[in-house]
């Protein structure tokens, strides 16, 4: 797996500028209104998804959308979609429940 000295490692082998903030997990978008405020740009919610035929999903959006798990499935050509387990979700990426980022995918 993957650490993020990592991928702190990486942007900086490719002189991609980065600010790194450590917060405590979030588990629901409202929780993290307090770190927000000291970030610019738009913030995402993270879900990490499971579906009938065992593949999984990263589904990333902006932090205001409202996603319908029940028709999900249909937009993004997938069987029924559920929640990933927080141990699959460590065993895939490398990350647990509240830590879901896109960056976690280099796992």
């Amino acid at each position: 797996m993957k650490t993020r000295l990592d991928l702190i490692a990486f942007f900086d082998a490719h002189a991609i500028d980065h600010t790194t903030i450590d917060h405590p997990a979030v588990f629901r978008v409202g929780e993290g209104e307090d770190i927000k405020q000291g970030i610019p740009g738009a913030h995402t919610k993270n879900l990490f998804l499971k579906d009938a035929k065992g593949r999984l999903w990263l589904i990333s959006a902006k932090d205001d959308t409202q996603i319908d798990l029940k028709r999900l499935h249909t937009v993004i050509g997938s069987a029924r979609l559920s929640f990933g387990s927080a141990e699959l979700m460590e065993q895939a990426l490398g990350v647990t429940p509240g830590s879901v980022t896109a960056f976690a995918m280099i796992n």
